[in-house]
């Protein structure tokens, strides 16, 4: 891999400049930073970056300097935490991994079923059943196939499931694949915060920066989450149920156009009750939360928005009305590896 060795901060410098030396490293690669496969790397991956900036990436992120998209999921080992592993099938009677995969035989006159080695193949041709030693000739009327299983060459034993079982490589642990542990590694995309922090020369210099995005009422990702949050303990505890609106735009990179959606923004803010809360979930998905709002009722303000816009409405409009937990899963998948709400 080609390591990028031109990072500004001196090794003294205070942890907000190798933040913002981090910033700015990103803005010069696109905008977009992805781990790289690397088999030395911890958990198998590594940022095209000196040093790990692993938890630099982390703490901007969470202050929504960056965003955070998932990109993969690594199994490790329990024991060791290694990303080293031998994943294979093994017998569940020995616990041996010397399986062989064969094909499945139905009889249809005996019922017997086994695998294709068990029935013996006869000088004409035909199978002979192991268990009425009737001949099999014809497939579809005499006998069928079913499918596969595996055979374990040490004890004989057949199964269709055989349960998998990871070696880890490093420590030798074995482990079954329902134990083993994951970590999720991420990419990370600069947002207009980070953006703002890179052309100021600091990290956050107002306290309502940590709130808002830019000048319009639109709290930051962490901030409207923390929002959610509260709502689905609200739902758990009081049975309050409430719904979303969700703002959708494909404005996501001319400095106009997404100052036309700011504006488009600041209306919709507008349209809303004052305990209404609005915020940004990822780039380009919004979202407006409606504390004790039923469908119908979100509904209606979504029709009556779409009646005085029109089609000038930079972004789609839908609700969802949250009644249980579950209802949350298609939100927040707009926001891939965020957080599940408590």
């Amino acid at each position: 891999m080609i390591m990028i060795d031109t990072f500004r901060v001196k090794p003294d410098g205070t942890a907000d400049e190798r933040r913002l030396e981090l910033l700015r490293r990103i803005a010069e690669m696109g905008g977009k930073i992805t781990p790289q496969a690397n088999p030395g790397a911890e958990h198998g991956y590594e940022y095209a970056l000196p040093c790990n900036p692993a938890s630099d990436l982390q703490f901007l992120a969470r202050r929504d300097y960056l965003e955070q998209r998932f990109f993969d999921r690594v199994s490790l080992c329990p024991s060791c935490a290694s990303h080293h592993l031998n994943v294979r099938e093994i017998c569940p009677g020995c616990r041996h991994a010397r399986l062989a995969n064969e094909g499945l035989m139905h009889h249809f006159r005996c019922g017997y079923v086994s695998i294709m080695s068990e029935f013996a193949i006869a000088a004409d041709g035909s199978r002979i059943c192991p268990k009425c030693n009737g001949r099999l000739h014809h497939l579809g009327t005499e006998y069928d196939r079913l499918g596969k299983a595996f055979v374990c060459r040490q004890c004989g034993l057949i199964t269709e499931n055989p349960p998998v079982e990871a070696v880890c490589l490093a420590c030798g642990a074995h482990t079954p694949a329902e134990d083993m542990v994951n970590a999720d590694v991420f990419s990370y995309v600069l947002t207009s915060l980070g953006s703002a922090a890179i052309r100021r020369g600091t990290l956050t210099d107002r306290e309502d920066e940590l709130l808002f995005i830019a000048d319009a009422p639109i709290y930051r990702p962490a901030v409207i989450l923390e929002f959610l949050d509260y709502e689905m303990k609200r739902l758990r505890h009081c049975n309050t149920e409430f719904s979303l609106l969700l703002a959708e735009t494909s404005c996501k990179t001319a400095d106009d156009e997404k100052a036309s959606l700011t504006s488009w923004l600041t209306r919709l803010r507008q349209c809303l009750r004052d305990v209404d809360l609005m915020g940004q979930l990822a780039d380009g998905v919004f979202l407006v939360i409606l504390p004790q709002v039923k469908r119908e009722a979100a509904e209606g303000l979504r029709q009556s928005i779409l009646a005085e816009w029109g089609p000038r409405l930079p972004f789609t409009l839908s609700t969802i009305e949250i009644t249980e937990p579950r209802s949350l899963t298609q939100i927040l998948a707009h926001r891939g590896a965020v957080r599940e709400a408590a």
